[in-house]
Parts: structure tokens; C-alpha cells; sequence
């Protein structure tokens, strides 16, 4: 990662770059729709940006989840995570991804899930949700869908989790 890259809490004012920012990254404009969905809904737990020169380079958000049943501290998603193009595979989306687990661990979350490649997100300590008996109330991710269990959880009872809305609308 280049020493010119620099990782902060968004802000507001960063939402029109960090909504074309997530569109141009995927190539479409699913995810920037989540995106939307989830400040609509004020459904952020923490959204980091990454800048070179002030200007917006890669994004990762944090939001709540929902569990059945519940745990004590806060569930939270990652999704999305976004690196500009010209920008990926320069361990941007890595920083940003340790960055946000470090300050979710710090704010007491209780665990992060994610959806992702399993290869990708294993570097950071995630494993297949299976493992805990936990699965995606959407449907049946198999090990694509991974947690990362900050508070120690017993694989009993079996838990659900479920994501905003938007996530299962895109």
C-alpha cells in the first residue's frame, strides 16, 4: 500500500464521491444503492474512507445486523468494501478491512459477518459462519458467508442472521 494513503471515518460530505466510488468498483449500481439505503436508514455502525491527496479511493462500511436470538454486543456486516479500480491490489481494501475490525473490536462489537471470498477474508481471522452455527436468513451462502467472533460465542443455539433490507432487495 502506498504511504500516501491515508484511512478516515467518512463523512458526510463524502457520500456523492463514495456513492460513485462503490458504482464504478462493482460496475454497476446495486451495491451504491445499498449504500444509500443504509444512510437513509441511519444504519451505518462505521464507514472508513481511504484518500491519496484528499481524494476518495477506496470505501468499507460497517452495519448493524440483526440476530436470532440476540447476542449482547453489537452485530455488525461488512459490506461493501470498494477500492477504485485504477486503485485495487495495492492492499487498500485490506487496510480498510483491518482498520474497521479493529475499531468495531474497540467499540465493543460483539462480531462482524461478511459475504465474500472465503480465500480473501480468511487473512483477517474470518471463518465460514457454519462453524458457530450461524447462517444468512436470505438464503443459504455456504462458506462464502464468514464471521468473525470477537466475543467467544457457543455454536448453541443456532442463530439467523439477518442484514438491512436493502441488502436482500439488490
Amino acid at each position: 500500500m502506498s504511504a500516501a494513503v491515508r484511512i478516515r471515518e467518512s463523512e458526510e460530505a463524502d457520500r456523492p464521491a463514495i456513492r460513485a466510488l462503490v458504482a464504478a468498483a462493482f460496475g454497476r449500481e446495486d451495491e451504491a444503492r445499498i449504500v444509500e439505503a443504509l444512510w437513509a436508514d441511519d444504519a451505518m455502525a462505521l464507514e472508513l474512507a481511504a484518500t491519496i491527496d484528499e481524494a476518495l479511493v477506496g470505501h468499507c462500511a460497517f452495519s448493524r445486523v440483526a440476530l436470532e436470538p440476540p447476542l449482547k454486543g453489537p452485530a455488525l456486516g461488512l459490506a461493501p468494501l470498494a477500492v477504485a479500480p485504477a486503485h485495487q491490489r495495492r492492499g487498500i481494501g485490506a487496510a480498510l478491512v483491518e482498520t474497521g475490525l479493529e475499531i468495531c473490536r474497540a467499540r465493543g462489537a460483539s462480531l462482524v459477518v461478511v459475504l465474500g471470498e472465503p480465500a480473501y477474508y480468511a487473512r483477517f481471522g474470518f471463518v465460514p459462519a457454519s462453524r458457530l452455527n450461524m447462517r444468512w436468513a436470505a438464503l443459504d451462502a455456504g462458506e462464502a458467508f464468514q464471521i468473525l467472533d470477537f466475543a467467544g460465542l457457543p455454536a448453541s443455539p443456532a442463530r439467523r442472521v439477518h442484514y438491512h433490507p436493502a441488502f436482500e432487495a439488490a
